[in-house]
């Protein structure tokens, strides 16, 4: 089978030397998924129970299974490091090339190690067998088939509500997609390592939610933790030892300590692409690889920089902070969507001009239309309602100025949904101010010529995509 590799060496080009594994390693480093649903006791319980704490997240996990076979799918054909927004640029008539990639709004999330994901794999264990062996258990009809309400929303929109840290913790899988110049065989290794991320992530999550299920015996005093971080409180009732208490929230903090370094791996990398497609400010200096470490330096100390500054917002409001990370998961979801969403209203049919019997992750027109709807459908939808406050009535003294966050939150009332939408909308007047003062005069999207030069087939069908279109659109008289 002939695959799509990158064979580009020498000075100033990025180096294949990323296998699968290391991929599915950092991948799942930057989704953290059972920390992240460890920290969400206090939010989600209240909007739908432990039914839509287990239920929900299962959903949750199916549906990104479509989201991340669907951009795998692209990322067969156009495995380049702008990964969702070359996507689109690749899909997108020739009149709306510009203005799609600029709008997509992704977000930032050292060279990764296989080693991070046997340490997570081995902590969500230890923490397991040590909560399970300690701790008093609930009733199975707890953990299986309670459902509770008390946001004053009804019953369907509180469910839906309480998905919002399911899709959380699953959201992040796109690293993979930003990583793909550095694989030696991305065609066939970008797809399986995002699908692959979400089956440990989703398998990983499922265990630990049942755990966490069956050993909450003392709701109310985890919520009101003084801590501010309810699986510690969790750990510390179940062990009675501060000791022990500390040694497993070390092994949870060295996992959010390789999700940061990947999360800079790969942002530096969309960044880079950026630059690359003269989309940024000083894209001359920031497109630059160093030439002995074969990497983007530049947006590495760059993204390093904004992750240190935002750092800070943690300091401030809580609600500041929070709206901010939640805003992330409708944001992140949006660019996942976007693109296949176009291939919807495009038809299926754009893709076979791309692909041929050699292409490695093909679903073909019916089946490949049901996923990418899924994916779409699942989208759209939470996107809208997570944009609804948690909980009514909406009560504006929540804007306090304890650190708290979506992973530790100290009142699950005060996530910061109630302000997604003002932080959306602030995000959405930044990139047309900046598209129109500036993006517009300079970026000129992907050089699929240079980027994919093994591969001119794709290439030139892209460009004979646009004449096409162009044709219709000015038909001879």
């Amino acid at each position: 089978m002939t695959e799509h590799t990158h064979n580009v060496q020498g000075e100033g080009h990025l180096r294949p030397r990323l296998s699968k594994i290391t991929m599915v390693a950092m991948t799942f480093a930057i989704l953290n998924t059972w920390i992240c649903l460890a920290g969400s006791l206090s939010i989600v319980l209240p909007s739908g129970g432990s039914v839509a704490f287990l239920y929900g997240f299962i959903f949750c996990v199916l549906c990104n299974f479509a989201l991340a076979a669907s951009l795998g799918e692209l990322a067969a054909i156009w495995p380049t490091a702008g990964g969702q927004y070359h996507f689109q640029w690749a899909l997108t008539s020739e009149e709306w090339r510009k203005v799609m990639p600029v709008s997509l709004p992704n977000l930032p999330l050292p060279v990764p190690t296989d080693f991070v994901v046997y340490w997570s794999i081995l902590s969500v264990f230890v923490a397991s067998v040590v909560l399970l062996s300690t701790s008093d258990k609930t009733d199975p009809e707890f953990v299986f088939a309670t459902f509770a309400n008390e946001t004053g929303w009804n019953d369907g929109i509180a469910w839906i509500l309480g998905l919002l840290q399911s899709a959380l913790s699953l959201i992040g899988y796109d690293a993979v997609l930003h990583m793909t110049e550095e694989m030696p065989t991305p065609s066939r290794d970008a797809p399986l390592a995002m699908v692959y991320a979400v089956g440990v992530g989703g398998t990983t999550g499922t265990i630990f939610i049942l755990v966490m299920l069956f050993c909450l015996t003392d709701l109310s005093g985890i919520v009101a933790t003084s801590t501010g971080m309810p699986i510690v409180e969790l750990i510390l009732q179940a062990t009675g030892s501060r000791a022990g208490t500390t040694f497993l929230t070390l092994m949870l903090a060295i996992c959010f300590i390789h999700g940061t370094n990947g999360s800079i791996t790969s942002a530096s990398r969309l960044l880079y692409a950026m630059a690359r497609d003269k989309g940024t400010l000083y894209h001359e200096y920031f497109s630059h690889i160093h030439p002995r470490w074969e990497v983007p330096i530049r947006t590495i100390v760059l993204t390093w920089v904004f992750n240190a500054i935002f750092g800070l917002l943690y300091l401030g409001p809580t609600v500041a902070f929070n709206a901010f990370i939640s805003s992330c998961t409708i944001l992140l979801n949006m660019s996942y969507a976007i693109p296949v969403a176009t291939l919807i209203i495009r038809g299926r049919d754009t893709l076979t001009r791309f692909q041929s019997a050699d292409t490695p992750w093909r679903f073909g027109k019916v089946r490949g239309l049901i996923i990418n709807y899924v994916a779409v459908l699942y989208v759209f939808i939470t996107s809208i309602f997570f944009c609804f406050p948690p909980v009514l009535p909406v009560d504006a003294s929540l804007m306090s100025t304890s650190p708290s966050s979506p992973l530790f939150s100290r009142s699950w009332a005060d996530d910061g949904s109630d302000y997604v939408s003002a932080v959306i909308g602030i995000f959405a007047i930044f990139l047309t101010g900046y598209w129109v003062l500036y993006g517009r005069k300079t970026f000129q999207g992907p050089d699929l010529d240079v980027i994919l030069g093994e591969r001119p087939d794709i290439a030139e069908a892209t460009d004979e995509l646009a004449m096409e279109e162009k044709k219709v659109e000015s038909p001879t008289e």
